[in-house]
């Protein structure tokens, strides 16, 4: 009863919409979903969605890396749908790949279709360049290459410019907040807009505005209060992550001093939306907040990167606020996913009256995902399973030696990693390695939250218990609203890695994701497990690709 009265609650909103909605898109770069990252990284922000929208605390990628999460964004469709595999042209990222299966699939040309101006502003793809406008945009802002805040090229409506190191005239946040403001002020046509804002926050440099570069100097990452920081060594986890040495001095300084650079650079992008707020209608503008993937600070010696299927990695902040949305609500039934973002404004637009003028058939790929909007309502609707998938760069093999032997690149960190305050003030000559990635760092994972998990293949059977049942009193990501789950709830992770190593996590048991159960699973469970993610592995389109628990 409780649930159907909160149901009509939040659906009493709904009216019918006088006038098509306008959609703001906001896409930040490596922003985990901690609540103090929450709290101090864009207060502003968060203010507004708990006040005047919806705040889903289960929300995740697909793959935990930028070029390839942003395919899904684009597109509403897991990795193996749109072919980007990894950050390289050679792989999807740009190039080919991109120009005919991601731009044309893209929710900008779906919307552009629908006569909406679009507006693109930002980083697009990691390996972006040339005089081209991509197909879909109206208005293009395009950063070159991979997240930069100074010294950068941009194509601006098909001609480029390039920056230097001027704040005023240079910063990229900023020059993404004007461009942007003036193309959603723009009266001189009647046409709905979309405005796609793709902000280099929080990626690597972590260049902040230099009113910001003095705040947050003693705050340090809560991971430094995990058992799961500096962990190394781990004969449960696969061989990337066990095989990473123990922090130096020198590198868990770097790990701290880049979580305040981080926190620094955010306040840009958080002032910036209230300078936003300040020049559209809110009440006719449908907005969706959220990250390209989350972020490491520490865990298993692991340090300001991404890449794994862990939960600080792929669980990011999802917000929207609009008339289609609950106001002042905090979501933890359903897992929200990057993939559901273009579907949802999709959806925004033809509630909105907004007609289709080309049948989603007409598109080459269909959505894996499915719009928040039915979503947002409690206990309907829910998604309790989805894929988390990526490829690994380099060559195979599991060598225990620097990154050459493992095939991977390595990534030197010293004193002069960042050009600008505050600088990573160390000896000169002091440096250290991070290994980024490895071929064997190829993994594909079930992640599941839900009331029940069945034994057979058809999902009609007895409910899994023992292993898969527990309940935590604490957990990392748990953030506002909600009640801890009872012991009919199941809430796992499952992976299969490239090297045939697999893992299994109870998230309720063990949070941190420290013991790795595999091993000591029934043979009967193990073979479900596989079954059910082989299925996803190959799935196509949302009835596929979306498995909802509608009890």
């Amino acid at each position: 009863m409780l649930h159907a009265v909160l149901a009509v609650c939040l659906l009493a909103h709904l009216v019918p919409l006088t006038r098509p909605q306008n959609i703001l898109v906001i896409l930040l770069d490596d922003v985990d979903d901690m609540p103090v990252t929450r709290t101090l990284g864009f207060p502003n922000i968060t203010n507004f969605f708990r006040s005047k929208g919806v705040m889903f605390n289960n929300a995740f990628v697909t793959t935990p890396i930028c070029c390839p999460s942003r395919g899904s964004i684009f597109t509403g469709t897991y990795q193996h749908n749109h072919r980007t595999f990894d950050n390289t042209v050679n792989n999807g990222c740009d190039g080919p790949n991109w120009d005919t299966r991601v731009a044309p699939n893209s929710l900008g040309k779906r919307l552009q279709d629908m006569g909406y101006r679009t507006g693109m502003y930002g980083k697009y793809s990691n390996n972006y360049r040339g005089n081209k406008v991509p197909v879909g945009w109206t208005d293009w802002l395009g950063l070159h290459g991979n997240s930069m805040y100074y010294n950068y090229t941009v194509n601006r409506n098909g001609v480029n410019e390039k920056h230097g190191d001027n704040y005023k005239k240079d910063y990229l946040p900023e020059l993404i907040l004007d461009a942007s403001i003036k193309f959603m002020t723009d009266n001189s046509t009647a046409a709905p807009w979309c405005a796609f804002l793709s902000f280099p926050t929080a990626h690597e440099t972590f260049d902040a505005a230099p009113q910001h570069q003095a705040l947050f100097m003693d705050s340090k990452p809560p991971s430094v209060n995990y058992p799961s920081f500096n962990k190394t060594g781990d004969p449960g986890k696969h061989w990337y992550t066990r095989s990473r040495p123990p922090l130096t001095e020198t590198a868990a300084k770097y790990n701290s001093q880049g979580w305040r650079r981080r926190l620094q650079a955010l306040q840009t992008v958080d002032e910036g939306f209230t300078r936003i707020l300040k020049n559209i209608d809110p009440d006719n503008t449908t907005i969706i907040f959220t990250s390209d993937n989350g972020f490491y600070f520490g865990e298993w010696g692991m340090i300001l990167d991404k890449r794994q299927p862990y939960e600080m990695t792929v669980r990011v902040p999802m917000f929207a606020a609009g008339p289609l949305f609950p106001s002042g609500e905090t979501m933890d039934d359903s897992m929200i996913l990057n993939i559901d973002i273009a579907p949802t404004v999709v959806d925004v637009a033809v509630k909105s009256g907004v007609s289709k003028v080309k049948d989603d058939s007409e598109y080459s790929l269909q959505f894996d995902g499915i719009s928040m909007i039915p979503m947002a309502e409690p206990t309907k609707n829910a998604r309790k399973s989805f894929l988390v998938e990526y490829n690994g760069m380099g060559r195979g093999g599991e060598s225990v030696n620097e990154c050459a032997q493992a095939g991977t690149k390595c990534w030197y960190k010293d004193n002069r990693v960042w050009a600008t305050e505050p600088r990573f003030s160390i000896p000169d000559g002091d440096k250290f390695c991070f290994c980024v990635d490895a071929r064997n760092n190829t993994f594909r994972c079930e992640r599941h939250i839900s009331k029940s998990i069945f034994l057979d293949q058809s999902g009609h059977s007895n409910r899994v218990e023992s292993n898969m049942v527990s309940q935590s009193e604490y957990s990392p990501n748990a953030v506002e609203g909600g009640e801890a789950p009872g012991d009919d709830f199941t809430d796992f992770l499952y992976c299969e890695f490239e090297s045939g190593f697999n893992e299994y996590y109870n998230l309720h048991k063990d949070p941190f994701q420290m013991e790795n159960q595999w091993p000591g699973l029934p043979l009967d469970i193990k073979l479900v497990l596989r079954n059910r993610l082989g299925k996803l592995i190959e799935c196509r389109g949302a009835e596929e690709c979306s498995v909802l628990d509608r009890a």
